[in-house]
């Protein structure tokens, strides 16, 4: 028998709280170690998709006319024409960063080297790096979003390379980069298993939305949702348990959904007519919040399910909100409209604090890691990238 899932809340007094400051962008110096084209090139590239996240200024190496303690971090490029190898190293405050591959000739070429110079220096950063409250993650010029963290690894969606969504494994401690090969399908959502055993994703694999389990050592997919339902926004409860949403009436409504592992068995844990439910998930301890599209306004809210059944907004009020994630702790983060665009914003124990106030763009699809210290979401400026905000320095510092 599948496990019985409490679905109960309480009501909290709120704390309404927000870092509003905006993005200070950190500095980089690049030097140039040559003056072939390629080196030219890759800095010029790095200096202008960086931009979003950098103030980037680029020197001879020979000149001695630019202070670089004065900079966030230090790149040096450089070009070997006889091992036909290009190099992009340097270092910032806690650490240092290497990246390099054999030299190309195309405008393509020079764009992905500067995208995976970027990526390496941010993983550094991350693991290493002592200066920073925002960091970007992600560089790519097309779609990188829905990011989870687990195990020094980032799990996201991104159309990187060949304009399909795939889901994409970046190992941050080992610097190596996987893909799931699904090249003709999309794919969204992914969460990993606490045990690291298994992903689940949405998928259109089979012709409609599914949610399907992939064995991260097999490699093989196992379809979990009906044949004759869309199911949407899957996630790991446990490591057996695994909840989403599927339509009911042919589409006119979601309930929540869970598919136990051990049993090959599937339960309905919500019954209601009015609401669209998506992204379902474990909250304070055995609770299960989602977010929901009401049919006659259209507003979207947080909502719970409580000791009756009865199905009610989180934190009643008139902004739209969407994207809810927690890992089972009383730490909830969302999205939420604050009049201009969608911050992301976390609740905890009857506070409620905009956590990305200092970007100025629609933020969505929060997570956070195992010990809360940092929380990562996409950001959709010219383009969507990961991102992650450092949640225990800025609310040390909240003012």
């Amino acid at each position: 028998m599948i496990k019985k899932i409490l679905l109960v809340s309480t009501f909290v007094l709120i704390t309404l709280g927000s870092f509003s400051a905006n993005l200070s962008k950190d500095n980089m110096i690049i030097n140039l170690n040559d003056n072939t084209w390629i080196t030219k090139q890759v800095a010029e590239k790095i200096k202008s998709i960086g931009s979003y996240m950098y103030n980037v200024n680029i020197k001879d190496a020979m000149s001695n006319s630019i202070n670089i303690s004065e900079y966030d971090v230090t790149m040096n490029i450089f070009t070997n024409t006889k091992e036909n190898i290009t190099i992009a190293f340097g270092y910032f405050t806690g650490g240092g960063f290497s990246y390099s591959e054999e030299s190309g000739e195309t405008a393509d070429w020079v764009e992905k080297f500067a995208v995976k110079a970027l990526e390496t220096l941010s993983f550094q950063r991350f693991l290493y790096g002592e200066n920073w409250d925002v960091l970007q993650i992600t560089f790519w010029k097309g779609v990188d979003e829905y990011p989870i963290f687990q195990n020094n690894k980032l799990y996201f969606v991104s159309d990187r390379y060949i304009g399909n969504r795939e889901i994409y494994i970046f190992d941050f401690k080992e610097r190596t980069e996987e893909k799931i090969h699904l090249e003709y399908s999309a794919e969204y959502f992914p969460d990993v298993s606490p045990n690291n055993e298994y992903l689940a994703f949405q998928t259109t694999l089979f012709g409609k939305w599914d949610v399907v389990l992939y064995n991260l050592k097999t490699q093989q997919i196992q379809r979990i949702s009906p044949r004759d339902k869309n199911a949407y926004s899957p996630y790991f409860y446990d490591n057996t348990l695994v909840l989403f949403t599927m339509d009911e009436d042919g589409g006119q409504w979601t309930e929540v959904w869970v598919y136990d592992l051990y049993y090959d068995k599937l339960e309905k844990l919500t019954e209601s007519k009015d609401l669209m439910k998506f992204r379902p998930t474990k909250w304070d301890g055995n609770k299960i919040s989602f977010y929901g599209v009401r049919h006659q306004t259209a507003n979207m809210n947080v909502y719970f399910v409580d000791e009756e059944n009865n199905i009610s907004p989180l934190i009643s009020q008139p902004n739209n909100q969407t994207d809810n994630w927690s890992n089972g702790s009383e730490l909830l983060v969302f999205s939420e409209f604050n009049g201009t665009y969608f911050s992301i914003y976390e609740y905890n124990k009857g506070e409620k604090i905009n956590l990305s106030g200092m970007l100025t763009n629609d933020c969505f699809y929060p997570t956070y890691t195992l010990d809360k210290k940092y929380v990562f979401f996409t950001n959709y400026y010219s383009e969507s990238d990961i991102f992650v905000i450092n949640r225990e320095k800025i609310r040390t510092n909240k003012p």
